[in-house]
């Protein structure tokens, strides 16, 4: 890896851990470039400005979830629908800053919900918008969508609370399993009402 290269991931990493942190508006291009070990004009060399930054931020971390969810099925069944929750239950899990910085743009309503409103959210959930839209499944609906993306947000977000609280780690394998495991007695459970 050159050392450009190294640079650029330097200064993603950086700011990935700040906007995390303290959110895009309380992070300046001088606190990613002291964090790195440039002066600030040295960002500039990489990234257009701190939006540009953000995004290749939010890209890095985002492009892999979206690629895992575009080889899902998009069906209608509770199988297909837990395949979708594990993937990015189990994604956000190992990227806990990806929950921080959804939160972090949700509480500013500023040019960062935007960008993951309209580049990541709405392409992944039109499917969802739909599949409600034309299934004759009464519990695939916008509400149980946004109830299983609170929960998954939610569970990550809190997880250093959780972690304090219960005294164990929400983020291992096994209690994300755990939390997996929940989410499936709901599905069955909302699927089976359907049924009725």
């Amino acid at each position: 890896m050159g050392k450009t290269t190294d640079t650029r991931e330097r200064i993603l990493d950086t700011a990935e851990q700040l906007f995390a942190r303290y959110g895009y508006a309380a992070t300046s291009i001088t606190d990613i470039a002291d964090k790195v070990g440039i002066r600030g004009p040295g960002v500039y060399k990489h990234y257009r400005n701190k939006l540009h930054i953000y995004e290749c931020v939010l890209a890095r971390l985002f492009d892999p979830l979206h690629d895992v969810i575009e080889k899902l099925s998009h069906g209608d069944t509770p199988e297909d629908m837990m395949r979708q929750i594990e993937a990015v239950l189990s994604n956000h899990a190992e990227h806990p800053n990806m929950a921080k910085l959804i939160q972090h743009a949700t509480l500013a309503n500023d040019e960062t919900l935007k960008i993951l409103a309209d580049k990541w959210y709405r392409p992944f959930f039109s499917y969802i918008s739909q599949l409600a839209e034309t299934s004759e499944k009464s519990w695939i609906n916008i509400p149980s969508v946004m109830t299983f993306h609170c929960m998954i947000l939610g569970y990550i977000t809190l997880a250093p609370l959780h972690a304090r609280i219960f005294n164990l780690d929400p983020l291992c394998e096994g209690e994300v399993q755990n939390q997996l495991d929940f989410q499936q007695k709901l599905l069955d459970m909302i699927g089976s009402e359907s049924v009725a």
